[in-house]
């Protein structure tokens, strides 16, 4: 780093240091909330370098300089959700530094931008999974297990069974294995909002069983103790949650995902247990009827622990119901199969495992039904590929595994079922 750019670095830890704890309203602000001020902003002055301001002092930071940082994230097609958050981060600064309304709102810097396009919305445009946006879990769980093994453990949960990130800490899984459920208990859950989390996978039931091997029987699954052997607070759980998950190489800021991307996952993932394509993996609103889709999203809805099916929308996006000649889903569905067939490298058809024969048998005939022929050699390239999602050498098969099958095809083909 350069001399002129350590500068800027240092006059910005001093302003953080002074003002970064403090919120608007007065009230102490958490260290998590520091924190994301000290990413977002020590981001923007270092894309400002790179594009050519070398700002030395970040006082110096105009409306100029905010332009161009919003040209610069939306050139990179940053979510619009995203980018208000760095510009709020920009505006509260530009008031620590005494020019406090300089900051405008996103369309004056976007003026081209139809407006429309500049709202936020609740809506998931693109996956918020990790798998998606090319982290591989298992690297990471492993990761993690050498840093923080209880850490490692909450991160195993979260994806198999859809915990939120204070779920996770509360929750005694010893108590709440019911067998053919997890259950999550009114102290435990989000609002106070109880809920069953139906065991439908063995994937589910080897993480928990493995979960509760490493746990006592009356134990929370977050830490009890800090590291200097004092009693630990839900406030420094989380906290050390946090510091621990950027260690782990998971930031917004670095891998485009948090945390909580596990939980989107684990909504798509269920999704597809029930034969369902989400949106974020290319499905469409025609590939079932309305009145199954949504049966199949309220259930899902019902194991992230809401009531309402819109709210699956925040997780896997929004189904949209086109209009005009009905498309050929089977055609369709045999061209993209069959296409993503042809493009496996022949080197990478390794001899199938004993143990995993019988299960690649059953999803060839799956798609001999729908006139797709292949092997089993074929088919255990695609399984493999589709258990990561699961962080999972092998992924448990399911009654119907078209829908998955499908999604790992077209990752191959580089096509979305909804483009069609």
């Amino acid at each position: 780093m350069g001399s002129g750019r350590e500068k800027l670095h240092g006059i910005l830890s001093t302003i953080l240091a002074e003002n970064a704890h403090k919120r608007t309203n007065g009230r102490v602000a958490s260290d998590r909330t520091t924190t994301a001020y000290g990413e977002v902003l020590r981001m923007g002055f270092d894309v400002l370098y790179e594009i050519g301001y070398r700002i030395e002092n970040p006082r110096n930071i105009n409306e100029t300089h905010i332009k161009a940082l919003c040209e610069y994230w939306h050139g990179k097609n940053k979510a619009i959700s995203t980018i208000q958050d760095y510009l709020s981060k920009f505006r509260i600064f530009s008031g620590w530094i005494g020019k406090k309304g300089m900051v405008k709102s996103l369309p004056d810097y976007l003026p081209n931008i139809p407006k429309q396009e500049l709202r936020v919305t609740k809506v998931a445009k693109v996956s918020k999974g990790w798998t998606e946006n090319g982290v591989n879990i298992s690297e990471k769980i492993a990761l993690a297990e050498n840093i923080d093994k209880r850490f490692s453990l909450m991160l195993r949960m979260m994806l198999a069974f859809g915990l939120r990130r204070k779920e996770v800490m509360h929750t005694r899984v010893w108590k709440a294995d019911h067998g053919n459920k997890l259950v999550i208990y009114p102290g435990e859950a989000k609002g106070g909002r109880p809920r069953d989390i139906f065991i439908d996978n063995n994937d589910q039931r080897q993480v928990l069983d493995y979960v509760k091997s490493q746990v006592g029987k009356t134990e929370p699954l977050g830490w009890h103790t800090k590291e200097n052997g004092t009693i630990a607070s839900l406030a420094y759980n989380i906290k050390r949650y946090n510091r621990l998950m950027a260690s782990i190489g998971i930031t917004k800021l670095k891998d485009g995902v948090t945390g909580h991307g596990l939980r989107a996952q684990y909504a798509e993932n269920s999704a597809l247990i029930a034969g369902l394509i989400p949106p974020t993996l290319g499905g469409s609103a025609n590939q079932m009827e309305k009145d199954v889709l949504d049966l199949k999203r309220a259930q899902i809805s019902e194991l992230l622990g809401h009531s309402r099916i819109i709210v699956t929308a925040a997780y896997y996006g929004a189904f949209k119901y086109k209009t005009g000649a009905p498309i050929d889903r089977l055609a369709l569905f045999q061209i993209n199969m069959e296409t993503a067939l042809n493009k496996i490298p022949p080197t990478t058809l390794l001899n199938v495992p004993e143990e995993h024969k019988a299960h690649c048998r059953k999803m060839v005939e799956e798609l001999e039904e729908f006139d797709v022929c292949t092997t089993i050699k074929h088919i255990h390239y695609l399984w493999e590929q589709h258990s990561k999602r699961f962080a999972s050498p092998w992924a448990s098969p399911q009654h119907s595994n078209l829908a998955a099958l499908q999604v790992v095809a077209m990752r191959l083909n580089g096509e979305k079922v909804d483009d069609q």
